[in-house]
C-alpha cells in the first residue's frame, strides 16, 4: 500500500441509457448501496475502487481505519 490518501465510496444502483450498476448481496437481493474502499491514481487524479463490497460504512471503517 502506497502513502495515498484514501477514501470510502458509497455506490448506489443506476440504471441509465449507456450503462447500469446494479447493488446486490451474495444471494442477489437488492441492496440500496455498498461501500468501496478507494485511492487516486496520481496520473489522471480518477479515484479508483481496489477494494469492494462492504455493506456499511461502519464494516468499511473497521476494515480500512485510516480511510476518509
Amino acid at each position: 500500500m502506497t502513502d495515498r490518501e484514501l477514501f470510502i465510496v458509497e455506490v448506489d444502483s443506476f440504471e441509465g441509457q449507456e450503462a447500469t450498476i446494479s447493488v446486490s448481496d451474495a444471494d442477489g437481493a437488492p441492496l440500496r448501496a455498498v461501500y468501496c474502499i478507494a485511492r487516486r491514481d496520481e496520473a489522471t487524479g480518477v479515484l479508483q475502487f481496489f477494494d469492494y463490497g462492504y455493506t456499511s460504512i461502519r464494516e468499511a471503517r473497521e476494515a480500512w481505519p485510516q480511510a476518509r
